[in-house]
């Protein structure tokens, strides 16, 4: 039974949340975020068509692993290796690609940006089927490009599906049953929508920090970087530490030379009062920054689920990520994950080896270069 798990003993980050071990997150017909137990085992949920959550009406379960009274709660510690899973329990949340792209790679990845204004989606995903009625909610924090300076919560709400779509589930005490007024979403897989802020957030980004290669004297305006990367006229600006003080702070710079850079003169605004007075000498640190209007989107781990998530039991399902949120926080779109040969011992690039790597975990970035 290694490939699966059938139990709360199972049930744990290590392990997957007992969930099937052969899937690849980074293929959208091939994820681990379709697969969920209910009473008849572990299923798999195959989408007709590009919305993959609560959302799709178009779909059908695949029963990959038989196991009679799987969704059924634990029975405490003295049968902690009885069949049945326990409390319905988050295992990874993520923002969708919106591009929808499959295969969703490593390297090439979902979307990591987006422009302002669009409509987005965050995904939760339980490893049980469960019921999400309509305007549960998650939060979204937002940052500026250094992620500082945060600002403004945004809210997701889980959205319901058209009033009057069949959705057939598997009940626990009735089998195959046809929901066709129920206000939410029946699924593993919850949607929670959002739109991105109209107005960015402002902030200096550094993107280059080199040295002085040339002194330059009191009053100078001309400074000599090591490297010139990524400098442009009228749009970087320029810090520099003299060791006697910070004698410029984010100066403009006004031309870029073929070993120089010419920034505004003593009067203008970005040079502190020691501007004009100090040497610039060899060795001295120049940093050099561009105004950059982009928000960082990080899903709020800590704030979990405000809302109805019920089990087919009708019990409460977990809402609260703090105790697992290094477990569940996932790529965006869900690319690169923990599933893609995961089970290898020390595969590369994998959670349970050396090099997890990927798109930024729960972080999307929303720019008016993505329009």
């Amino acid at each position: 039974m290694a490939l699966w798990g059938i139990s709360t003993t199972q049930e744990a980050a290590d392990n997957n949340y007992a969930i099937p071990k052969w899937f690849n997150d980074s293929d959208r017909s091939f994820t681990p975020h379709n697969c969920f137990a209910d009473e008849r085992g572990w299923l798999y949920r195959r989408y007709q068509s590009d919305e993959q959550s609560g959302l799709s009406t178009v779909f059908y379960d695949e029963l990959i692993a038989p196991v009679a009274g799987l969704n059924t709660t634990g029975y405490g510690a003295t049968d902690q290796n009885m069949t049945g899973l326990g409390t319905a329990t988050p295992v990874a949340i993520f923002f969708e690609d919106p591009n929808k792209n499959n295969p969703i790679s490593v390297s090439a990845g979902g979307t990591t940006a987006v422009g302002v204004d669009a409509d987005l989606n965050v995904h939760l995903v339980y490893n049980e089927a469960v019921f999400v009625g309509k305007g549960t909610t998650i939060k979204v924090r937002t940052f500026d490009v250094n992620n500082e300076n945060e600002s403004t919560r945004i809210i997701g709400y889980a959205t319901s599906v058209t009033n009057g779509a069949p959705i057939v589930a598997f009940a626990n005490t009735e089998g195959v049953v046809e929901y066709t007024s129920f206000n939410g979403q029946i699924c593993n897989r919850v949607a929670f929508a959002l739109t991105a802020p109209t107005t960015p957030l402002e902030a200096n980004f550094d993107f280059n920090v080199t040295t002085a290669a040339h002194a330059s004297g009191i009053g100078s305006t001309t400074f000599y970087p090591t490297s010139l990367t990524g400098i442009v006229a009228g749009v970087s600006s320029v810090t520099i530490d003299t060791n006697t003080g910070v004698g410029h702070t984010d100066a403009p710079v006004l031309s870029v030379g073929s070993t120089g850079i010419t920034v505004g003169g003593a009067t203008t605004v970005g040079f502190a009062t020691l501007g004009g007075q100090a040497v610039v000498a060899i060795g001295n640190t120049l940093t050099f920054s561009n105004r950059v209007a982009e928000t960082k989107l990080v899903i709020d781990i800590e704030a979990g689920v405000v809302g109805t998530v019920t089990s087919f039991y009708g019990d409460a399902a977990t809402k609260v990520f703090r105790g697992n949120s290094a477990n569940i926080i996932r790529q965006v779109g869900g690319a690169g994950t923990f599933m893609s040969g995961s089970f290898e011992p020390n595969a590369g690039g994998t959670i349970d080896g050396a090099g997890v790597v990927g798109l930024g975990t729960t972080t999307l970035q929303v720019n008016a270069l993505s329009l």
